[in-house]
């Protein structure tokens, strides 16, 4: 049942986000920036054909395969928490991880570059270049919750022994 939970949240998450990128996709202008009601907040329609801040952009076979060898990690790591009794912060944090990683892989895979449409206006010009999607928070919340939960599970198991 509760496995049910997860898998429902990461075919929901996951969906959303690509939902939206297919939204920016077909609306969108290549670097149109649209203002929302949320004071800082804009969506624009960027391509990322690298890793983060476009890292290696001009090696998309590196790109492509790294992304399904990390995907490959999380599923591996997925079965291995799924089966253990409790730790719901760490499965949820890897349901967000998975969620976020589906995503952006078919993005990688099908596209041959990540679409990313949630931009920031900021004082500092550094923070406005920024743009990211929800997989990208996606994965940013989930490896925190993943850590926190870890080290939780960490301490207490030190404190048995």
């Amino acid at each position: 049942m509760i496995l049910t939970i997860y898998m429902s949240m990461f075919l929901v998450l996951a969906c959303v986000d690509m939902g939206l990128k297919q939204y920016i996709e077909d609306t969108f202008e290549e670097n149109e920036e649209r203002e929302t009601k949320l004071p800082g907040l804009v969506f624009r329609k960027n391509y990322n054909k690298g890793f983060a801040f476009n890292v290696l952009e001009n090696a998309p076979g590196i790109i492509r395969k790294s992304s399904v060898f990390s995907a490959a990690g999380i599923l591996l790591y997925d079965c291995w928490i799924f089966s253990r009794k409790k730790r719901p912060a760490g499965k949820l944090g890897m349901t967000l991880v998975s969620a976020g990683a589906v995503s952006n892989l078919y993005d990688r895979l099908f596209r041959r570059k990540v679409i990313d449409y949630i931009g920031f206006r900021n004082k500092r010009e550094y923070f406005s270049k920024l743009t990211a999607n929800l997989a990208d928070v996606y994965l940013t919340a989930g490896a925190v919750l993943c850590g926190l939960s870890e080290m939780a599970y960490k301490r207490k198991t030190a404190k048995r022994k």
